[in-house]
């Protein structure tokens, strides 16, 4: 296991890991007159948590006390932090978590193994990072099996009054409303969402939709210029 950058291989053994086929769901539902039950509305997923057993793999000469306290510095992160699993670093998969049942180590310390609970609020492995080029209508393949919000770099093809970027297997886009030269460096984070003119916030049409890739093949439009199209594969389950 690495957890906010620290290998504990070393020191733990932390090959059994226990979570859920998939995060559980929350369904939101509107009532509606006339009709029976309820009317589906969405479903987002919920966090995601992780079960680590940890054993120690200490020496009889080893200085406990010290090795004690080493861990629990590199187990105390105050934020999200990067964690790869025993059972995924073949695949290049981590999660972003948060260790959240610190309790679990008092038992550590007495009887040489734990389990540590991670929740992972963003149920979704990061996998590779991916990259392509667009200009004009272009394909992009993308890997992993959910979707990803890329970030698009823009340099445009000349002076123009407004620039588009079309998913044209959904009719989504973004549409940035202000005049741009070649000189200029449009950046456009489909996760933030937000889009930039050289470092400055740059306002976007109404009917702009930040959108995401979708697993496999993708069909991108750009009115001017090339883009440059990176994203993080994103696995489920």
């Amino acid at each position: 296991m690495i957890y906010n950058g620290f290998d504990f291989a070393p020191w733990f053994d932390t090959r059994l890991v226990t979570r859920s086929l998939l995060p559980e769901y929350e369904i939101a539902t509107r009532d509606v007159p006339g009709q029976p039950g309820s009317r589906f509305m969405r479903a987002e997923l919920k966090p995601l948590t992780i079960d680590v057993a940890a054993a120690w793999r200490a020496r009889p000469t080893d200085d406990m006390a010290a090795l004690r306290r080493l861990m629990a510095s590199r187990l105390l992160c105050l934020k999200e932090a990067e964690l790869w699993l025993d059972d995924e670093r073949h695949l290049g998969l981590r999660y972003m978590a948060v260790l959240t049942s610190p309790g679990a180590l008092d038992t550590l310390w007495h009887t040489g193994e734990a389990t540590l609970t991670f929740t992972a609020y963003d149920p979704v492995a990061y996998g590779a990072e991916g990259r392509a080029t667009v200009s004009g209508t272009s394909g992009v393949q993308v890997g992993g099996t959910f979707r990803t919000y890329p970030t698009v770099t823009v340099r445009p093809g000349g002076s123009t009054s407004a620039l588009r970027l079309t998913n044209m297997g959904t009719g989504e886009f973004v549409q940035i409303d202000k005049a741009v030269t070649a000189s200029s460096t449009v950046v456009i984070d489909m996760a933030a969402p937000q889009a930039t003119v050289d470092g400055s916030p740059a306002p976007v049409t109404f009917e702009s939709d930040f959108f995401p890739l979708e697993p496999g093949a993708n069909s991108l439009k750009l009115s001017s210029g090339t883009a440059t199209v990176q994203w993080t594969e994103r696995y489920v389950g």
